[in-house]
Parts: C-alpha cells; sequence; structure tokens
C-alpha cells in the first residue's frame, strides 16, 4: 500500500510540476496603441442579479473601446427580484451604450446553454465574448482581445479568472482553489508544445472569446445540452477538435475578468457539485485523466493519515506524502498568484492544504448522487 500511495504522489507531482512550467512559459501579452479591428458582442447570461447588475454595466460603460464596435446583449434567465426592469432602466441613463435585453422563455435542462445559444444568433458581430453579471474587468479588456487575436489566428480565446476575495478564510479557500485551477489551465495551454500528452482542457465561462461563425458551425452545444453545467469546456472540447491550433490562452491582466466567491460553505459546496456533474462527460481522456490523478493525490492523503493512526505507516511516510504535496502545490498556486497579484490568499494556504483533501473527497461523494441545487433551481447530473 505504501508503495501504491508513492507512485500516486509521484504521478500527482509531475503533473503539477507539468503545469507550473507551462504556465510559466505561457507568453504574457499587453495591449499597446494601435487600431480597433475587431468588433464584439458582450453576452451576459443573469438570473436574480440586482446586486450586481449595475456594477457590470459601470464597467462596461467604462470600456475604452469604441462605442460602434462592441454591444452588449443581455439573457434573462427566469429572473424574479426585479433584474429585468432594472437592465430596462440602464437603457433610458446610458443611451450611448448599446445594449439589448432578451427573456429566455423556453429551456431545456440547460438554461445557461440555451440562453447562449439565443445570444449568439443575435449577435450583431463576429466576435463574442461571454462573461457572467457577477463579474467586473478593466477599461483595456476589449482592447487586449482585440490586438491579441490580431496576432493570433484564433477561433477560441480563453482569459484568466480570479476571485475577487474578501478577508475571511472561506474567501481564501476558494482564492486558493481557483488560483490552482487558472494555473492548471495556463499550464495546459503553455505547456503543449514541450511537454508529451499535455494541452488545453480547461477554461472558464466568465471570460471566453469566440468566433460566431465558428460557433455555429459546430452547432453550438448540440451533444450535451443534457448536460446542466459545462457550457465552457464543452465547446473548449468541440474547438480543439476543429481548430486545434487556433485555440488560445490569453495571459494578460488587461484581460482579466474578477468575479465573486460564495458567501457560504453550502454555497460553495452546491458550486463544486455543479462542477463535478459534468467532468465525466469530457470526452478529452487528458482531461478525466487529470480529474483522477488529482482526486487519487487528494484522497492519497487522508489514506495515509488513516494508515498512520491505525499504525500500518510510519508517520514519517504520511509526513513525506503531505510535504511532496504540499510544495508543488504551493509552487504552483504561489506563481499564478503573483501574477494576478493575490499573494495576500496565501496566508491561508498550509490550513487550506490541510482541508482541501476533504472537501475534494467529499465533493465526489456528494456528486455521485447525481443533483445539485443553483440559482434556485434543482438539476440532475
Amino acid at each position: 500500500m505504501i508503495g501504491v500511495l508513492a507512485v500516486i504522489m509521484v504521478l500527482y507531482i509531475l503533473l503539477i510540476a507539468a503545469f507550473t512550467v507551462g504556465m510559466r512559459r505561457l507568453p504574457s501579452f499587453e495591449p499597446v496603441t494601435g487600431k480597433f479591428l475587431h468588433s464584439f458582442s458582450i453576452l451576459v447570461v443573469f438570473r436574480d442579479e440586482k446586486d450586481n447588475l449595475p456594477i457590470l454595466v459601470q464597467h462596461l460603460e467604462q470600456l475604452d473601446y469604441p462605442r460602434d464596435k462592441f454591444e452588449v446583449i443581455l439573457i434573462d434567465d427566469g429572473s424574479r427580484d426585479g433584474s429585468q426592469d432594472l437592465v430596462k432602466s440602464f437603457h433610458r441613463d446610458l443611451p450611448e451604450l448599446k445594449m439589448r435585453l432578451y427573456k429566455l422563455k423556453e429551456s431545456t435542462s440547460s438554461p445557461k446553454k440555451d440562453a447562449l445559444e439565443m445570444g449568439v444568433k443575435e449577435a450583431a458581430f463576429d466576435w463574442i465574448i461571454t462573461t457572467d453579471a457577477d463579474c467586473v474587468f478593466g477599461s483595456d479588456f476589449l482592447k487586449a482581445y482585440d490586438q491579441f487575436l490580431n496576432v493570433h489566428p484564433a477561433k477560441m480565446v480563453a482569459g484568466p479568472v480570479i476571485y475577487k476575495t474578501g478577508d475571511s478564510f472561506l474567501h481564501r479557500f476558494q482564492a486558493l482553489d481557483f488560483l490552482s485551477l487558472q494555473g492548471s489551465t495556463m499550464g495546459g495551454f503553455g505547456g503543449k508544445d514541450f511537454i508529451p500528452l499535455l494541452g488545453p482542457f480547461m477554461c472558464n465561462g466568465a471570460n471566453i472569446c469566440y468566433d460566431k461563425k465558428a460557433f455555429l458551425e459546430l452547432g453550438g452545444y448540440e451533444g450535451n445540452r443534457e448536460i446542466a453545467s459545462g457550457d465552457d469546456v464543452f465547446l473548449l472540447e468541440r474547438m480543439l477538435e476543429s481548430h486545434e491550433n487556433e485555440v488560445h490562452f490569453i495571459k494578460s491582466r488587461s484581460a482579466l475578468v474578477e468575479t465573486l466567491p460564495e458567501e457560504s460553505w453550502k454555497g460553495l459546496t452546491e458550486q463544486r457539485k455543479r462542477w463535478a456533474a459534468k467532468s465525466t462527460s469530457y470526452k478529452s481522456v487528458f482531461a478525466k485523466t487529470v480529474g483522477i490523478l488529482v482526486l487519487l493525490g487528494n484522497f492519497s492523503l487522508i489514506l495515509g493519515l488513516v494508515l498512520g493512526l491505525t499504525g500500518s505507516m510510519p508517520w514519517s511516510y504520511f509526513g513525506v506524502l503531505f510535504v511532496m504535496k504540499i510544495n508543488v502545490d504551493f509552487l504552483l498556486i504561489y506563481n499564478t498568484a503573483s501574477l494576478w497579484d493575490q499573494e495576500q490568499v496565501m496566508k491561508s494556504f498550509v490550513m487550506s492544504s490541510i482541508l482541501y483533501p476533504f472537501f475534494v473527497v467529499w465533493i465526489v461523494l456528494l456528486s455521485l448522487g447525481g443533483g445539485y441545487t443553483w440559482k434556485g433551481r434543482n438539476f440532475r447530473k
């Protein structure tokens, strides 16, 4: 058993180390003064976001980009808090911001995918950018994408997302977890050209840019509409199948999106159950392998603890396993945190590293039940 745990941990360390190297090798990109060559339709699907929509619209209004070269399409997915009336007020108060509102009337088991497909069909421009109602970004956001597309032939570009955190352990725990996901995402993109078997396998729907024509030619979300979540990763997989060399990641502070963490452990649990529910439907063997190896790496620590408590394994062996894992995790998370100026969350790194294996295994066990609650709705896996 000790040998098995050691093999799992070595494989886990090699994987996370490869992501760290890939993330660091991924070229950074920042916009400079230039012409505005691309036009964008920004899609935002929202449900009960009355508190967040004014902040989002404020940042949209502050975008440093020609008003005739972008539009905002807001799709209401059954809000009950007056969000739709609030959006209508934006039309009156901000006539210079090209904004349209649609309401999703009928949906399948995946209302967000239905809403996004509606938005794409209604979009006036060739390039689609998706984000969420609880997100914010800088004034150079569109400028960064425009200039990136000038030098990188693309059908899809994934962008960075971080949590806007407060000073609580719950927020820092989520931020650390999210930084590890972002680091792994960039590592997959950055390592595909020099590390065997590494490649893009993940992105975040809060910051994706893609070609409208390519989306429609692929049939949108055809083939996975029955799965409630996963609009981001499933689209990435389909784009990679047809346009492997035209799928990129923009490693840019100007393209960075900030989103809000969950405010309770219950909310976090439901969110992670939603994320876990889509993983069994991934087509990518690499994505599935990463998920299994991360699960086994964390489970091996729990099993090592049990073996230590029962006297079946020397405590020194468990200590070695823990130190090996915590060190390689630190390298990935700290490098990602430094990239986005989030080093302050590292003060909860050790405590989060102790809690995280139990959290991961708990989420996996809960997700086996097949259901979760999100935005006031109950979903089945």
